[in-house]
C-alpha cells in the first residue's frame, strides 16, 4: 500500500500521541532518579545508602530506555508530518525508495496508523499547489502555537508548585532554626533544587515559550504570503522555518488538544474568517 496523505496523518497522530505519553514517563523517571541522591544526603545507614545507589542506577537505565523510544518515535512523527504536508499540499507522489525509508522509521503498525487516519485533518479546500501547502502550514502553525502556549503554562504551573513546596518548607523551618536543624533544612532545600533541575522544568518552559514566539512569527509571515498569493519560493522558505521551529520544540503536554479541541477549532474558524476579510480589504 502506498503512503498517501491519510495514512501519513494516521502515522503522525499515532506517533505524536505515543511520544507525548513517553515524555510524561520521562519526566516522572527523571524526578525519581533524583530521589535516591536527595535521600542519600540525610541517610547515614550503609545498607540503605547501598540500596539507594542501586535503585538510582536502575532508574537511570529505565530513563535511558524510555528516552531511546521517545527520540525514535519523535523522529518518526516528524518524518510523517513533513511527508503528509508535502504530499497533501503539492499533490505529488514520492519515490518507492522514500516510501520504504518512511516505513522503516515508523514505530507503530500500519493498522494503528489506519485506525488514527483522519481525512479532514487539514481544513484547506484549495487545489494542490503552493497556496494549498501554505494554508496547511498556516493551520499547523496556528494549532502548534496554541498547544505550545498551553504546554508552557503547564510547565509554569509545575514551577509554581515547586516554589510553593519550597515556601512551605522554608516557613515550617522557622521554629527549628534554633534547635540545630539548619543543616538538615538546607539539605532538604537542595534536594528540591535537584528535583527541579533533574526534570529540567525551567528549560522545558523556556523551549515551549520560544516555540510559541517562533510559530506566531511564522503565522504573521504566512498572512503576508496569503495576500501575495502564496508565492512558491516564499512558502517553501516558510515551511523550512516551520519545520525547524516545530522540531526544536518539546512535545506538547498530553491531552492539551483533546481538552481544548472545541475552543481551538472555533478559534481556527474565526482566524480563517479574519484572514479572508483582511485579504478582501487589501484587494
Amino acid at each position: 500500500m502506498s503512503l498517501n496523505q491519510d495514512i501519513l496523518v494516521g502515522y503522525l497522530r499515532s506517533e505524536f500521541g505515543r511520544t507525548a505519553k513517553l515524555r510524561v514517563w520521562l519526566f516522572i523517571v527523571q524526578l525519581l532518579v533524583a530521589v535516591p541522591g536527595a535521600l542519600a544526603v540525610v541517610v547515614v545507614d550503609v545498607t540503605t545508602t547501598y540500596f539507594l545507589a542501586v535503585s538510582g542506577a536502575l532508574l537511570l537505565i529505565l530513563w535511558w530506555g524510555l528516552n531511546f523510544f521517545y527520540q525514535r518515535g519523535r523522529a518518526a512523527a516528524q518524518a510523517a508530518r513533513r511527508a503528509a504536508t508535502l504530499i497533501g499540499g503539492l499533490g505529488r507522489n514520492i519515490s518507492a525508495n522514500e516510501i520504504s525509508s518512511l516505513r522503516e522509521k515508523m514505530t507503530v503498525s500500519l493498522e494503528t496508523a489506519q485506525a488514527n487516519a483522519k481525512t479532514d485533518y487539514y481544513a484547506t479546500k484549495l487545489p494542490h499547489g503552493s497556496a494549498r501547502l501554505g494554508e496547511m502550514i498556516e493551520e499547523s502553525a496556528f494549532y502548534s502555537a496554541e498547544l505550545q502556549k498551553i504546554s508552557a503554562n503547564v510547565m509554569l504551573l509545575v514551577i509554581g508548585l515547586f516554589a510553593l513546596i519550597f515556601a512551605i518548607i522554608a516557613f515550617s523551618a522557622f521554629p527549628f532554626v534554633e534547635k540545630g536543624n539548619v543543616i538538615t533544612i538546607l539539605r532538604i532545600v537542595l534536594a528540591i533544587f535537584v528535583f527541579v533541575m533533574s526534570s529540567d522544568v525551567i528549560g522545558a518552559w523556556a523551549l515551549h515559550r520560544s516555540a510559541t514566539d517562533s510559530l506566531n512569527d511564522i503565522k504573521t509571515r504566512l498572512k503576508v504570503a496569503r495576500i501575495a498569493g502564496f508565492p512558491e519560493t516564499d512558502v517553501m522558505l516558510i515551511m523550512a522555518d516551520y519545520n525547524s521551529a516545530i522540531e526544536a520544540a518539546p512535545e506538547s503536554v498530553p491531552y492539551a488538544y483533546s481538552c481544548r479541541e472545541e475552543s481551538l477549532n472555533a478559534r481556527w474558524k474565526q482566524y480563517q474568517i479574519d484572514n479572508n476579510n483582511s485579504g478582501a480589504d487589501e484587494q
